[in-house]
């Protein structure tokens, strides 16, 4: 008998080579001979939904931020100076215009009101007024005047006989001189007594500018809404000395209110007024509210670059309140032509935008730059053409280059 001795590498390499055999051989017992008929398994088309990229004419629109003010915000103040009987508002308190608000203690202002009165009716009477008649009279129709002038004109008649007579020795140097004197005493009268009259016209003149200021300062005493709005600020209590111009409450009219806002220079030239444009506030997320640019700003902001404008927004429903926080939106092109295209159609990763365009009965992959949102519509600005494919059904599950179906 032979004995065969092998080392412990030569039996690895052994084994090795065995391995290999082993595996060639199994493979080519797999191999289908070239006529058994069997082919490889067609690529099979996976349905999926899509439509066309349209084209759209879009307002382009600019994001900014502002306040809500009111329309008109007032003090409302004492005129007069006294003593605050009541007041019947308080915050909040709704008013409309013309709403009583407080009154003045008003006996003092009475009283003047009727010293005036009795003053202005005793000095018509000293100048023969009767109830009814104008206060311009012409002084040659007071009883005053008529006297005087009748006492003138006899004077004068005597006068110019006297000079006659005088004049052909009939009467005394003497009686003369009597007759002289008297007419211009008469006539000094006469004319006194038409100052007199111009100036008593001048003192009714006067007592009726002061019953109406009493008259004023009685009306005063009532105090009154300016405005229809709502009591922002009460700043006095019934009891209390005022001075005149002391402030009682702040009335802010809250029906239009204003929309302040800033818009980036960049933009300014492309603001007009008359431009819609919406706004949400925090109180009220879930509403948009509409408005249209109604001011702008003749100079642009050297600190800021913006350019302030204002807008008008209807209120009647009273929901919004000066000093909310607005995000809004404003048109800044509008009826601009823009590719738009469903945003289920659109894949985001990592801050990147793509979409899948069907060419070809396959998915092409293709990244986009997005633009203006509209409701369920994204403005495409690079990347899609008008009218192409584009997937909208799930497009995250497709894959670059893969056969697609488009029912």
């Amino acid at each position: 008998m032979m004995t065969f001795t092998t080392s412990g590498r030569g039996a690895v390499h052994i084994f090795v080579t065995l391995l290999a055999l082993a595996l060639l051989s199994s493979c080519s017992g797999r191999t289908n001979p070239p006529d058994s008929g069997v082919s490889a398994q067609p690529e099979k088309a996976v349905p999926v939904k899509a439509v066309r990229a349209e084209e759209r004419a879009i307002d382009r629109r600019v994001e900014i931020v502002g306040t809500l003010l009111a329309e008109d915000e007032v003090v409302v103040s004492s005129e007069v100076e006294g003593v605050l009987d009541r007041i019947d508002v308080d915050l909040g308190s709704f008013v409309r215009q013309g709403d009583l608000l407080a009154q003045m203690d008003q006996r003092e202002f009475q009283l003047q009101l009727e010293q005036a009165q009795a003053a202005l009716a005793q000095a018509r009477v000293r100048l023969g007024l009767r109830a009814g008649d104008s206060d311009e009279i012409d002084p040659e129709e007071t009883p005053l005047v008529r006297q005087a002038r009748a006492a003138y004109e006899d004077a004068k008649s005597k006068y110019e006989s006297a000079q006659k007579l005088y004049a052909t020795g009939d009467i005394a140097e003497q009686r003369y001189i009597e007759a002289e004197k008297t007419f211009k005493a008469r006539e000094a009268a006469y004319q006194s007594a038409v100052y007199e009259v111009r100036d008593q016209r001048a003192g009714i003149r006067r007592l009726r500018a002061q019953m109406a200021l009493a008259q004023k300062n009685l009306a005063d005493a009532t105090i009154r809404a300016p405005l229809t709005g709502s009591v922002a600020v009460k700043h006095v209590s019934a009891g209390e000395y005022l001075k005149a111009g002391a402030p009682i409450v702040t009335v802010v009219k809250l029906n239009p209110l204003r929309l302040r806002a800033d818009v980036p220079e960049p933009y300014a030239a492309s603001i007009a007024v008359g431009r819609p444009l919406s706004f949400t506030v925090d109180a009220l997320s879930h509403v948009t509210f509409q408005g249209r640019v109604t001011r702008l700003s003749p100079s642009v902001n050297p600190e800021t670059r913006s350019l302030t404008v204002e807008a008008q927004i209807d209120n009647r429903a009273l929901k919004l309140k000066p000093g909310y926080f607005a995000r809004a939106e404003i048109v800044v092109q509008p009826g601009s032509k823009a590719v738009m295209i469903p945003g289920s159609a659109i894949v985001s990763y990592v801050g990147l935008n793509k979409v899948f365009i069907v060419e070809g009965g396959r998915a092409t992959e293709r990244r986009i730059k997005l633009g203006t949102r509209t409701d369920d519509w994204v403005e495409v600005v690079e990347g899609v053409r008008p009218n192409e494919l584009v997937i909208t059904g799930n497009p995250s599950r497709v894959r670059d280059g893969q056969l697609v179906e488009v029912p």
